[in-house]
């Protein structure tokens, strides 16, 4: 069969860890010498090696951590039937109804095979790269929403849940490997470790897109980025990679992580700058309280024939 993604050319497509933290370092050495420079311009490669070197390093801890080994195999496929049954119990709609329709399509299924393995990582950078130098305004907070979004995925992902394709006793195919497109090779290898299903990265970084290019967003079409996250709701649910509700987990704590960093930004513009009273509002106190003084020792005015003496 002709092999128009092998797993190790879909391999080849990332930056290995090691040269991500190589860059990250550069990144941090050029920012610390240049952040102070009197030329802008080098202030603004400073600023943009320091950003880069956060991502990278994000992108690294990612990387190993989806390499790291899980022992507890069925554990994993406990937990991943127990979501399935969840789903059932819930009457969430069957991942079996997506599959079955687009397996009568060959090229669609190459299609969406490629897309779940290859989309989700440029459209988060290119929407990081457009926030930092269109939107700067809004670049920190988004970024850290992120940060905190894809660590708490990999702190839940540390309990292992298999995904949909790993039971094809309820049905479900492995459309990656029917294709020679699997990202993962044998069980247990790959570019990211397949029991941890729960939650989807895919789906979460596809909402923060979404969310980012619309909040920051000044043109009608911005909303055609819904395209992007309606693809890889479709992609990680066609291709067997994700359960329905990995999505909806993922989506739930980008929302806490998004409220959690207005939340604090909120904090931080409090103990950085203190409400303080305006100048009118100092003055008007100010004469106020001189006036209470001037009540304090004023005598008290009495009409003349009260205070006149009699001869």
């Amino acid at each position: 069969m002709h092999r128009l993604y092998a797993s190790a050319n879909i391999d080849g497509v990332w930056l290995q860890w090691q040269a991500a933290v190589a860059i990250a370092i550069v990144g941090l050495m050029v920012g610390g010498v240049w952040r102070r420079s009197s030329r802008g311009w080098q202030r603004a490669v400073a600023a943009f090696g320091l950003e880069a070197a956060l991502v990278l390093v994000l992108y690294a801890i990612w990387i190993l951590a989806g390499r790291v080994a899980r022992v507890h195999v069925d554990e994993g496929f406990v937990n991943g039937r127990w979501i399935y049954d969840i789903q059932r119990d819930w009457h969430l709609p069957n991942e079996l109804d997506v599959q079955d329709w687009i397996l009568q399509y060959p090229w669609a299924v190459r299609f969406t095979n490629a897309y779940y393995a290859v989309a989700h990582v440029p459209a988060m950078v290119i929407a990081l790269l457009w926030l930092f130098l269109a939107h700067r305004d809004r670049y920190a907070r988004w970024r850290t929403a992120l940060a905190l979004t894809t660590f708490a995925c990999l702190l839940i992902q540390f309990i292992p849940a298999a995904p949909p394709r790993l039971y094809p006793e309820l049905g479900f195919v492995d459309t990656a490997w029917l294709y020679d497109q699997s990202v993962y090779g044998r069980f247990g290898t790959g570019v990211s470790d397949q029991l941890s299903a729960m939650p989807s990265v895919h789906v979460a970084w596809a909402v923060w897109v979404a969310a980012v290019v619309i909040d920051a967003g000044v043109s009608r079409w911005r909303w055609l980025v819904l395209a992007h996250l309606s693809a890889t709701l479709f992609a990680v649910t066609a291709t067997a990679n994700h359960w329905w509700l990995d999505g909806v987990v993922a989506a739930a704590l980008l929302a806490v992580a998004v409220g959690l960093e207005r939340r604090a930004a909120r904090l931080r513009k409090h103990v950085v700058h203190p409400v303080m009273p305006t100048p009118a509002f100092a003055a008007s106190s100010s004469a106020l309280a001189a006036n209470e003084a001037l009540e304090v020792v004023r005598p008290i005015n009495t009409s003349s024939g009260s205070r006149r003496s009699s001869t």
